[in-house]
């Protein structure tokens, strides 16, 4: 499956290769390695469908919680994106760390079945306290429940990855390896069902579920996987009478580690024999046979072609974290009703590679073979990993188009000045710096500019025409009336402390007794999170209420009654500004979904309380919008909408051709890494092996958080191209290991297969 998830089965007689990606098995793979001979009719272990349950469960689980991880660092914790990227890829080293620890406690010491259990109870316990930390009424201490919960899950989720298929394939006897290789595809369809489900469920819960009165609910998008794994671990529990337990013979990982070391040990201290010819000949002969040691020199060569590969692992995991990053900045409309979630955008890869292994194993595949053009696994890998290269390049010029329709920030030592004029007359505005005591600067520092502005309209100035030299200035604004102007007849001087790097807005009107004015400041020019929409409403005059102010309703009728997103309101409180001169102007600023809205005045003289004014607002997401009230319908409306940041123009779904491209290459990839592996290797190696090559996963998010920790560039178009360029030296380098490689036939004779099948399956990995 789409996710990096290596997981495994064993068969008695044979390995059953997985998917490294977690994608089911192919009939044909299956029956290439079981063979198609007759089994012994022998009862099927029907309790087997705890072990798939469990499997179900646990992914849904692991999946439902990392696919809405990154937007949690985000919007909880206020993490920024290179903390978050760098937190989201620590977790997913330990957890690929943890499976070599997993196999060798089940195999050496506690069994599988206790690895199992007592490791999911610690699965559980960090789902759970993941949960607790994300209930704000609990006020726990936030990142150090979310830390540690995520550390016991890692800890859990990669202890049992590689036991639990092991496992079920125990369940098996000799004779029955039509049913043992049956057991694992739909082993493999309870991880990518659980994976899929998960990864489009949980963004619904943590957004569209209100909790603690909250918009969204992370407590449930980690509740739900934390109580679904609860009752899976039940579940497995209660098969434990029917479970066939194998009796551990040895640790395979532990014995091939303590013959390396004591190998280099003995030939650094000159301690072997004589007559050395590969330095694994140092092996002590007390300790490990020849046949052993023969096994692993055969093994040695295969984990060295593993060298390169934590590169394509180190883009291919980037989905989760950079890749999201850039969807919460594009715009994810399928309908006027129907959101894409950021974090939804992951569900293209599971739904790509169900999509396109079929086609692979059934039509590409054989088509080459038919036509005699060689495609071997070292040759697939490669173009695997060029692939990876090319959906970076893609990401890359997402990323620069997408830049274009990003704001442009207020940096620091100057400002954006906004002028909203709301009075029924054309003002004029002299504005000028003045010192702290509001006294005129001496004519060498003296800053000044005029200009009008129309009624109802904007005037703006940007950072690189409004500079703030000291952190802060005074500004003194000195507002005439263009002509007959109701109350306002003389000029009016209003002064304004303007902060660096900031958005500040100066909406002036007309009041009982004069010009009024309100400044309003925006802390920064920033899309709203998620590619929500944020609006301040902004309220001159009095509604018809006997305050003066009140709600104000937003009616999105393309959103089903009781949906999130169907009703907002907003208050607009003038019952203090109506004593207060100086501010009569009323403001409010809500963070909504993208929509069309109906607009509703608080009226007491309607039935209702309100009466709808207008035609619809339309508020595209990602945008943020000033919105000026009126009180008539005059000739621009019941209101006008100033963009202070550009809605989304970029659709989500651009990122569709880097999905496909990755996950093509993650077909050719990963598939052929574990059957090259596996056919060059010894058959007593596979658990080794199993243990390196999730070790290449683990190393390839070392890489990015080195890369992304190092902050070698400072944009993120030029550092997915860097990432492309690294892949393809590494796709270069592996393809001149692969020319010089000598391949070794390891087709176990018939009487041999039967004495290794039965230590093969003690092997947790």
């Amino acid at each position: 499956m789409a996710k990096s998830d290596q997981d495994v089965g064993l068969t008695e007689a044979k390995f059953v290769p997985p998917t490294t990606n977690d994608a089911p098995v192919s009939s044909k793979a299956l029956e290439a390695v079981n063979g198609s001979g007759t089994a012994e009719k022998l009862r099927y272990p029907w309790y087997i469908i705890f072990i798939l349950g469990n499997e179900f469960c646990e992914r849904f689980s692991y999946y439902g919680m990392k696919t809405v991880l990154t937007i949690y660092f985000l919007d909880v914790l206020l993490w920024s994106p290179n903390t978050t990227t760098l937190v989201y890829h620590s977790f997913t080293v330990l957890a690929y760390f943890t499976p070599v620890f997993g196999a060798m406690l089940a195999d050496g010491f506690l069994g599988k079945f206790n690895t199992i259990f007592l490791l999911s109870i610690v699965y559980v316990g960090g789902l759970v306290l993941l949960t607790l930390a994300a209930v704000p009424p609990l006020n726990l201490q936030v990142v150090a429940g979310t830390v540690c919960g995520l550390l016991l899950i890692a800890l859990g989720t990669g202890g049992i990855k590689p036991v639990v298929p092991a496992y079920g394939g125990d369940q098996f006897r000799p004779g029955q390896e039509k049913q043992r290789g049956q057991f694992f595809s739909v082993f493999y369809f309870c991880i990518n069902a659980g994976g899929l489900i998960s990864t489009f469920v949980t963004p619904i819960l943590r957004s569209d579920v209100s909790c603690f009165g909250n918009e969204g609910c992370y407590p449930l998008a980690f509740g739900l996987p934390a109580g679904l794994l609860a009752v899976s671990v039940l579940a497995f529990l209660l098969g434990r009478p029917f479970y066939r337990n194998l009796p551990s013979k040895e640790n395979i990982i532990a014995k091939v580690f303590g013959c390396t070391f004591g190998a280099l040990y003995r030939k650094i201290r000159k301690t072997g024999p004589a007559d050395a010819k590969h330095w694994l000949d140092n092996a002590d002969p007390k300790k490990y046979s020849a046949t052993f040691v023969t096994d692993v020199k055969q093994l040695v060569p295969v984990l060295a072609m593993f060298l390169p590969l934590p590169m394509f692992w180190a883009l291919f995991d980037q989905q989760g974290s950079r890749w999201t990053l850039q969807a919460t900045r594009m715009d994810g409309r399928v309908t006027d009703s129907y959101y894409w979630k950021p974090d939804q955008v992951q569900i293209f890869n599971p739904v790509l590679i169900l999509a396109l292994i079929p086609v692979f194993e059934g039509i590409v595949f054989p088509t080459l073979d038919r036509f005699n053009i060689p495609f071997k696994e070292l040759a697939r890998m490669v173009t695997g990993m060029i692939l990876a290269g090319v959906a970076f390049v893609i990401s890359g010029i997402v990323q620069m188009q997408l830049d274009g329709t990003l704001p442009a920030p207020v940096v620091v030592q100057t400002a954006e000045l906004r002028v909203y004029n709301t009075a029924p007359c054309s003002l004029g505005v002299a504005m000028q710096n003045v010192y702290a005591n509001r006294t005129e600067m001496t004519e060498a520092d003296r800053q000044s500019l005029n200009f009008a502005v129309n009624s109802y309209d904007e005037i703006v100035y940007l950072g690189d025409n409004f500079s703030v030299p000291n952190h802060w200035r005074y500004i003194k604004f000195t507002v005439s009336p263009n002509g007959t102007c109701g109350s306002i007849t003389r000029p009016t001087d209003i002064f304004v402390n303007v902060t660096e790097a900031k958005v500040h807005s100066l909406v002036l009107g007309q009041g009982i007794g004069g010009l009024t004015q309100r400044h309003l400041i925006l802390d920064e020019k920033v899309k709203p999170k998620e590619g929500k929409t944020q609006a301040r409403f902004v309220l001159p005059f009095s509604f018809n209420t006997s305050s003066g102010g009140g709600e104000i309703t937003l009616i999105n009728r393309d959103v089903a009654v009781g949906k999130k997103g169907h009703v907002y309101t907003a208050m607009l409180d003038r019952s203090n500004t109506l004593f207060n001169f100086g501010s009569p102007i009323s403001n409010s600023t809500k963070d909504m979904d993208q929509g069309k809205y109906e607009v509703y005045y608080p009226d007491e003289n309607s039935p209702s309380g309100k009466r709808r004014v207008g035609g619809l607002l339309e508020l595209p997401n990602g945008g943020v919008y000033t919105v000026l009230l009126k009180e008539s319908d005059s000739e621009k409306g019941y209101w006008i909408r100033y963009d202070i940041v550009s809605a989304s123009s970029l659709s989500v779904f651009w990122q569709l051709p880097q999905y496909f491209v990755i996950t093509v290459g993650e077909v050719l990839f990963s598939v052929s890494g574990l059957s090259f592996a596996y056919s060059q290797a010894p058959v007593s190696m596979k658990s080794v092996l199993q243990a390196g090559w999730l070790l290449t996963v683990a190393f390839g998010n070392v890489i990015v958080l080195i890369i992304s920790g190092a902050e070698l560039v400072s944009d993120q178009a030029t550092e997915f191209f860097l990432f492309a360029g690294l892949i393809g030296a590494f796709a270069v380098l592996f393809a001149v290991m692969c020319h010089y490689y000598v391949y070794v036939d390891n087709t176990p004779k018939a009487e041999d297969e039967k004495e290794k099948s039965d230590s093969d399956t003690d092997s947790a990995l």
